[in-house]
């Protein structure tokens, strides 16, 4: 069933699908996610969002006014798992917060905070040139409003769960497909051969020119890596226009992360979920244009949605991402970049 709801990381109306944990996932632990709630000190009470993200044998909690990984931190923390709660350590804030301190009402860095996470709780005290309490509870992630969304009429098929006849390996289009076919019916890439490392990004058999895709994805989990590391890989529209697939959940949202048209543009918003949830991109592409004599007249364009949520209105992409020949039609591409990203429930509507 559909419901309207008031959506939680960005500041707008969407559809959301309520499913059962077996589509949709689940995050890979306790504490990775969204909390929200408020901070109570002598001077005032403020509402306040903490961001927390898994790394090697450590989280980070990062505080701010509003949920937006954009805004200006409060504070930043190193956490540890002990026993069965999250415990705040470190002060990590390297940069002066009090401009944005100021303006939220939420005590700046100089005031020393401490708490713990347990269960879907957040509590802690701040003291200092203020004192007082903050609690915070635990937001649920929810599933795109286009998760499981069935194939429109006319649309191609490139993977619905059990076979990849419509795919090929990009590096040697008569090799075996090496990526695996799981037993839940996603696509996982497989980067190795007999024991041994062998990348192989797989293309479609088909080539496009302008097309409506849809596709899902789930990220691995990745605490040991960081930046480029951390289970990336891409869809690469004509062979050449790659948007980003990553997990960079809390981050920024840089023209290199989940959403990205990489290195390109940065999305508009960061709307990337972490390893473990299944998520969706919508793209409308529109490949370039040439005039008789081989020269281009316009620019390939993208209309971007990821998990449900805009991230690229109708934007002109002015040359490939990642070198090649700007040409007007060419295959879809899913990068193996050495993560065992898992992909399901992949169509396209040709527009042209």
């Amino acid at each position: 069933m559909n419901r309207i709801h008031t959506c939680t990381l960005a500041i707008c109306l969407t559809l959301t699908r309520i499913l059962p944990a077996a589509e949709f996932g689940t995050a890979p632990d306790p504490y990775t996610g969204n909390w929200s709630g408020t901070v109570k000190s002598t001077a005032k009470e403020s509402p306040v969002h903490a961001t927390v993200i898994a790394y090697k044998n450590r989280y980070e909690v990062t505080f701010r006014a509003e949920p937006d990984p954009r805004r200006p931190a409060i504070a930043v923390f190193s956490a540890t798992v002990q026993t069965d709660k999250l415990v705040l350590e470190r002060d990590l804030s390297a940069t002066p917060t009090d401009a944005a301190s100021a303006q939220s009402g939420v005590p700046n860095k100089a005031v020393q905070w401490s708490g713990q996470a347990k269960g879907n709780e957040l509590k802690g005290t701040i003291a200092g040139g203020e004192t007082g309490t903050f609690s915070l509870q635990k937001i649920p992630f929810q599933a795109s409003p286009t998760l499981g969304e069935k194939a429109a009429v006319g649309a191609a098929i490139l993977f619905d769960g059990t076979h990849l006849k419509a795919w090929e390996s990009k590096q040697t289009p008569g090799d075996a497909i090496q990526w695996l076919v799981t037993d839940s019916g996603a696509l996982e890439i497989v980067s190795q051969r007999a024991g041994k490392k062998n990348k192989q990004d797989l293309r479609t058999k088909d080539n496009f020119q302008d097309y409506r895709l849809h596709l899902e994805f789930k990220l691995a989990h990745k605490p040991e890596a960081t930046g480029q590391g951390r289970s990336n890989s891409g869809i690469i529209h004509l062979g050449i226009y790659e948007t980003q697939i990553l997990d960079s959940f809390g981050l920024y949202g840089r023209d290199n992360e989940c959403g990205g048209i990489y290195k390109i543009r940065e999305p508009d918003r960061n709307a990337g979920y972490p390893a473990g949830l299944w998520q969706t991109y919508d793209i409308e592409f529109k490949a370039p244009r040439f005039s008789s004599e081989g020269n281009k007249t316009t620019d390939a364009r993208m209309t971007v949605r990821l998990n449900g949520i805009l991230i690229h209105n109708d934007v002109a992409v002015p040359k490939p991402t990642g070198g090649g020949k700007e040409t007007v039609r060419g295959p879809i591409v899913l990068q193996d970049h050495g993560n065992p990203v898992q992909f399901r429930n992949i169509w396209v509507v040709k527009l042209n």
